[in-house]
């Protein structure tokens, strides 16, 4: 009898709203949401757009893998909304903006305004195709992230969200980036199998052999893109460095380790490197590299070797005008910090012995652990110096390209650290 007291009393009142708010009150009573805990709800209206599992009290409504869901406080107060998924570390993807009834709808004006993003930044240019254009958390598309490479979009895909929307992800890129470039794209997808089964999906990589060759330039090199080998098959987050780095190369000699596709030591020996040599363990990646220095005529200057990094440089004796040392992620997570720090350490005791005294060092750390773990890289370094018995003088540190954008609520993903040191004996 009191319930139904209650219930009378609750459709009553209702009643008496106005036919705005009863509307409003009725969705959020039928609305698919996620209640954060106490204490937790003002990291996520700071902006922060992961919500761990840790952080949520409950769901209510038929909540499941995919959905659009409003994430409020426990007082029910409207704190954003995203996309759920409770197989993920990730429960929910915070999307900027309010909350609309076509979920795909703000997607869609999200890509579009990337690529309005791109624009003002002048990419592409007459010089430049190869750009990030969708940033995940940066461009307010957590689990997204797309490259650009001339006419080619290549996506890596590492939520549940994105992968089940393909479909309309593929439908707005295409209509937004084909305003930048006056051509419809042909969209390539890389998911991150590995993020996506532990996001709960049952997922097999995506079959490279029917792809034909991908072409791009940057800074007017021209560049064949393997985009089924590292990353989305090119480092467009290292543009900036290697733009700053070159010119300091004229007449220089330069080793470039983890070369990959041969970006440094091509915009060196462009700038005027009286030699260049690169060095990576993976065969495909030199073979790459090599002919990316043929089809620019810079074959004569740049020669590249497969060849494990470590093993090369305690082999060599030769001493570099300028290297460049940008090892792959060895800090995935803040816990592999200390065992990551001892193997940046090493590799870069190894890389300053490999300069000649008065000469520079590029080294990097693309680990977000390692660079958002303040005045860790630069430590790193200085107790590397001392293995070395070389004294160092930091000239220039710097992050990403500006076209990787970030999420000021979101640090970790400022994840790239260019550290340019003049290196000198003790």
């Amino acid at each position: 009898m009191l319930l139904a007291m209650l219930l009378l009393r609750q459709a009553a009142a209702l009643q008496r709203c106005t036919p705005s708010l009863r509307r409003t009150v009725t969705r959020m009573a039928a609305s698919k949401s996620v209640t954060i805990k106490r204490g937790k709800a003002r990291l996520f209206r700071d902006g922060n757009p992961l919500v761990y599992g840790g952080a949520v009290e409950r769901t209510s409504g038929d909540v499941s893998r995919g959905d659009a869901v409003e994430v409020v406080d426990g007082a029910g107060n409207n704190i954003g909304w995203g996309f759920y998924n409770p197989d993920s570390m990730y429960r929910v993807r915070l999307l900027p903006g309010p909350m609309q009834d076509d979920p795909m709808q703000a997607v869609r004006s999200l890509i579009e305004t990337a690529c309005e993003r791109r624009s003002a930044l002048n990419l592409p240019s007459e010089a430049t195709s190869a750009f990030r254009l969708i940033n995940s958390e940066g461009d307010g598309l957590s689990g997204l992230t797309v490259d650009a490479y001339g006419a080619h979009l290549v996506c890596s895909i590492s939520a549940a969200w994105a992968e089940a929307r393909r479909v309309e992800i593929t439908a707005a890129l295409e209509e937004s980036y084909s305003t930048l470039i006056g051509e419809k794209p042909q969209i390539i997808w890389r998911p991150a199998v590995a993020r996506l089964r532990s996001e709960g999906l049952e997922i097999e990589a995506d079959d490279d052999a029917d792809n034909d060759a991908v072409e791009a330039t940057e800074s007017s090199l021209v560049y064949e893109v393997d985009v089924w080998g590292q990353k989305t098959g090119f480092y467009c987050d290292q543009r900036d460095n290697r733009n700053f780095l070159a010119p300091l190369c004229a007449g220089k000699r330069v080793l470039d380790l983890y070369c990959y596709s041969g970006g440094f030591a091509l915009s060196a020996a462009k700038h005027g490197a009286s030699q260049c040599l690169g060095v990576d363990s993976s065969r495909r990646a030199v073979e790459l590299a090599q002919r990316n220095a043929e089809r620019n005529a810079l074959d004569g200057i740049c020669s590249f070797v497969s060849s494990d990094v470590s093993a090369f440089l305690n082999a060599n004796t030769d001493e570099y005008d300028v290297v460049v040392c940008d090892p792959p992620k060895l800090a995935p997570s803040v816990r592999d910090l200390p065992r990551a720090k001892r193997k940046y350490q090493k590799i870069n005791a190894l890389a300053l012995n490999a300069v000649k005294p008065g000469g520079l060092l590029l080294t990097c750390s693309c680990s977000s652990a390692m660079t958002t773990s303040e005045g860790a890289f630069l430590a790193m370094l200085r107790e590397a110096s001392k293995d070395a018995g070389k004294r160092l003088t930091v000239l220039r540190t710097a992050g990403a390209a500006a076209d990787h954008v970030l999420h000021p609520a979101f640090p970790e993903g400022a994840y790239l650290t260019a550290a340019l040191v003049q290196v000198v004996d003790r």
